[in-house]
């Protein structure tokens, strides 16, 4: 076993990024910080019907404590905010 500490190994996966594609996973992704999961997010931006789900796992939950995930709708291109 090794004595090296956590800040020595390489990143821990904090989040997993779950892409949907009308109402399918079409893709997961573990990434390492919050500018990642936007990136994943930004390249499934452009696809019609995309929905993307963020999954914090540098949160410690216990039995009962679990929330529901909250879907993130992607904007239509041709809808004007």
């Amino acid at each position: 076993m090794s004595d090296e500490s956590l800040s020595e190994r390489d990143e821990v996966p904090t989040a997993e990024v779950r892409v949907f594609r009308h109402g399918t996973l079409v893709h997961r992704e573990l990434v390492e910080s919050e500018e990642q999961a936007a990136l994943v997010i930004d390249e499934w931006a452009e696809l019609d019907g995309v929905q993307c789900e963020v999954d914090d796992l540098s949160i410690r939950h216990h039995p009962g404590e679990i929330l529901e995930p909250e879907l993130l709708q992607l904007p239509d291109e041709d809808h004007e905010h």
